[in-house]
């Protein structure tokens, strides 16, 4: 007897789509295989897909509050002019309420996970827990050429480290110095050391415009990348967000230290940053995941918007249109986020974590059935993501949501937004 038991679904195995069950006991998967099992709680369905669940490998998830604030901007200017103005007005229980919408959208399109580099982390993490979220959360840290700001944005860094890491078995805590640009080689030196000593990893911004390369070959005479691998900065606990600007002996970098990148395809077309070479860091084996970026240079938490945009730019990208398929770009989604941040999951296989999603096979948008696979990514938009398990708890059936008030969840933040409806 398991605690939850799926039977008779569609379940995404190894790479294809298999009828196949699944038990859950505790936290972890203890079967996969053909014969039904039995369960305190069974789905009992041929009509559904059982999927590992999505993880969003970089998000920024407060910034929902924000959602629609600053729009038709380049990156440079809307932060300058917009979002770390805004931000300034951001209180600790405007971010615990904020993330806990987040998490409410992201629980609607099967993401068990999410990775989080953002301001009053402590906020982020209770918010996560008390819903039921799994999530890797570093505080964004900035010395801005200011040794004494690099000294206390480091003590805040590993103070949240301390505190959280391995929480409610559900957080995984980690360094997330901001970017190149906003934090000196000196500082990042530091923030490598600190890691080292801890054991913990390192989520960092590199590479996300054609700006932030020039402004970093002016000042340092290297490429990011280049300026990262020459302070011994890069290793395989370091997971690095958007690398769009990169050029063949960068990538070689990355893939000879194990680097693992997160490809934020809607942000990155939003704010003009570019189209990362995700076809060719594949082929090199360097570890792709995908991430929505924050709410407010995307605006959704949507996993299916994000496979599909990523897939369609590769394609264009390089003229090919099998530059990246379906089965590719759904490992991206799920199993190569987790194995990014170094946590057993994102498969469906004994003894990983029991982070799943079940999703309507008979959904209009899933008609007809000829691959389920390519109905996913290119057909899906989320709202046939039917119920949520993370870490073994479902959180969300027939798409209610079970571990908090979403009506209350919504008013709070609506009501936050006031104080941001004229940021000048």
């Amino acid at each position: 007897m398991f605690d939850i038991a799926i039977n008779d679904a569609l379940c995404f195995i190894n790479g294809e789509f298999l009828r196949a069950s699944v038990g859950i006991k505790g936290e972890k998967i203890a079967y996969v295989g053909k014969e039904n099992v039995k369960g305190d709680v069974e789905f009992n369905s041929p009509d559904l897909l059982c999927v590992p669940a999505f993880f969003n490998a970089h998000t920024h998830a407060a910034m929902i509050t924000l959602r629609g604030l600053a729009e038709d901007m380049q990156l440079k200017d809307w932060l300058e002019k917009k979002i770390w103005k805004a931000e300034r007005k951001l209180s600790e229980d405007d971010v615990y309420w904020g993330t806990k919408l987040a998490i409410v959208e992201m629980f609607k399109r099967g993401i068990a996970c999410f990775s989080d580099l953002y301001i009053h982390m402590d906020k982020v993490a209770e918010a996560a827990i008390e819903l039921g979220m799994r999530a890797v959360l570093c505080y964004g840290m900035a010395d801005r050429g200011n040794e004494e700001r690099g000294r206390k944005e480091l003590e805040i860094g590993e103070k949240f480290i301390k505190e959280w890491n391995n929480a409610e078995n559900l957080i995984k805590a980690v360094f997330g110095p901001h970017a190149p640009y906003t934090c000196t080689p000196e500082f990042l030196r530091k923030v490598r050391g600190k890691a080292n000593e801890l054991g913990v990893g390192i989520h960092i911004h590199v590479a996300e415009t054609e700006w932030e390369r020039e402004e970093i070959k002016k000042k340092y005479g290297r490429t990011p990348v280049r300026l990262l691998e020459d302070i011994g900065f890069l290793g395989e606990d370091v997971v690095i967000a958007h690398a769009i600007w990169l050029d063949d002996e960068e990538i070689e970098i990355l893939r000879r230290r194990n680097v693992s990148v997160v490809h934020c395809p809607t942000s990155n077309l939003k704010l003009v940053a570019g189209i990362a070479r995700v076809k060719e860091m594949s082929e090199a084996g360097i570890n792709v995941a995908l991430g929505t970026d924050g709410a407010a240079s995307n605006n959704s938490y949507n996993m299916f918007f994000e496979m599909k945009l990523a897939s369609l730019l590769q394609k264009i990208k390089y003229g090919r249109a099998d530059a990246m398929r379906a089965v590719e770009i759904l490992k991206m989604a799920t199993e190569n986020g987790y194995r990014a941040y170094g946590i057993k999951g994102g498969r469906l296989e004994e003894g990983h974590l029991a982070d799943i999603a079940l999703i309507n096979y008979k959904a209009v948008s899933m008609i007809p059935h000829y691959s389920p696979e390519n109905a996913l990514v290119y057909s899906a938009s989320g709202d046939e993501v039917e119920h949520l398990i993370v870490n073994g708890t479902i959180v969300m059936e027939d798409r209610e949501v079970l571990t908090d008030d979403e009506e209350k969840i919504k008013r709070k933040v609506e009501k936050i937004s006031e104080k941001f409806r004229e940021v000048e």
